[in-house]
């Protein structure tokens, strides 16, 4: 028996969670769907005027290009754009849950 929609949008969520990622539910209006950081922390934005069906699949392409640019080690920063470049936080300085 496959898994409905909703069951597997609550599962992706549970990826982002797993990944570091705050998940914030916002009406998104005219903007897109997508993570960033604030205040060092990498959120997951997810458009509460769209169907369930439609969050899934913007949480999962979200995720999927959050995957391909995450830090792969602890000492790493989070990617940010050039003109917010900042000298990456250490294992020490960053708080790990």
């Amino acid at each position: 028996m496959s898994v409905n929609v909703v069951e597997r949008l609550k599962q992706q969520l549970r990826r982002a969670d797993a990944l570091g990622l705050a998940v914030r539910m916002e009406m998104l209006a005219d903007q897109q769907a997508t993570w960033c950081e604030i205040a060092g922390v990498p959120t997951l934005f997810v458009d509460l005027s769209q169907t369930a069906a439609e969050q899934l699949k913007q949480v999962e392409e979200t995720l999927d290009a959050f995957s391909q640019v995450s830090p792969q080690s602890p000492d790493r920063g989070w990617p940010q754009s050039p003109d917010l470049a900042r000298a990456p936080e250490s294992a020490s300085q960053r708080q790990i849950a």
